[in-house]
């Protein structure tokens, strides 16, 4: 089991999150900030939410869920005394190849589709990580969520670049936070071709040909380069984002 050490303050961000995610039914795999942070390390920026996937959560896992929050604004959002949230996604019952193909056949996918599909890989190929939250001074260990299935950094990236257009005129900052993410994610992770060949054929071509654009093209990235500035720890370097993306066209 590999142990990923995540630096913070005593009560907070960092420290509640592994709290809060150590005592969630076992079956929920983690994506969202807190994955991010543990497939590139520290620093990186902040969160105040916690974001799982699952399939089928059993009636006891939601009633577990229940107890532990204490709010419960809809069947996928629950929201705890300390002000942090925890959005629970369903994926699709069948694998993402199957649920890309039905989307194909009927004319699709669309890019709520390809959420769909991205989120169903991701979930269907997390790995466990033990996730291990200490004290930034002391190294003093403040809570620990063992065995945790985490979405891989192929798996984030897939999710990521899918949602980003959907995020267009709604939540123009979280658009800006998935790109800075992205970047780290490619620069750190240095994915190869055979990495993202492992996704779904149409959810792939999706992926790089958006990549490509939002990194490379130098319209696109123009605009990237904007959007992700709010973000400065650490800075974006996009010429190395740029790198690891030409890589991945090779």
């Amino acid at each position: 089991m590999t142990a990923v050490l995540l630096s913070g303050r005593r009560g907070g961000t960092t420290h509640r999150e592994v709290e809060i995610l150590a005592s969630l039914p076992a079956g929920l795999c983690l994506i969202g900030g807190l994955a991010v942070l543990c497939r590139v390390g520290v620093p990186h920026r902040t969160t105040v939410d916690l974001d799982v996937v699952t399939r089928d959560l059993a009636g006891d896992g939601r009633d577990a869920l229940g107890r532990l929050a204490t709010t419960v604004t809809d069947p996928g959002r629950y929201s705890f005394a300390d002000g942090m949230d925890l959005d629970v996604i369903e994926v699709a019952p069948g694998d993402a190849e199957e649920v890309e193909a039905e989307f194909v056949a009927a004319g699709g996918p669309t890019d709520l589709e390809l959420s769909v599909v991205a989120h169903t890989w991701a979930h269907d190929h997390a790995t466990a990580l033990d996730i291990v939250a200490v004290e930034d001074r002391t190294a003093e260990v403040l809570a620990e969520a063992a065995d945790r299935p985490v979405a891989t950094t192929v798996g984030l990236v897939a999710m990521k670049a899918v949602v980003v257009p959907l995020r267009a005129g709604l939540r123009p900052e979280k658009r800006a936070s998935d790109l800075y993410d992205l970047g780290r994610l490619l620069a750190v992770g240095r994915l190869t071709p055979q990495d993202l060949g492992a996704l779904p054929p149409v959810l792939r071509a999706t992926v790089l040909e958006r990549l490509q654009h939002w990194f490379t093209d130098p319209s696109g990235r123009d605009r990237t380069y904007r959007e992700v500035r709010r973000f400065d720890e650490p800075q974006l370097d996009l010429d190395d984002v740029a790198d690891a993306v030409t890589d991945l066209l090779a």
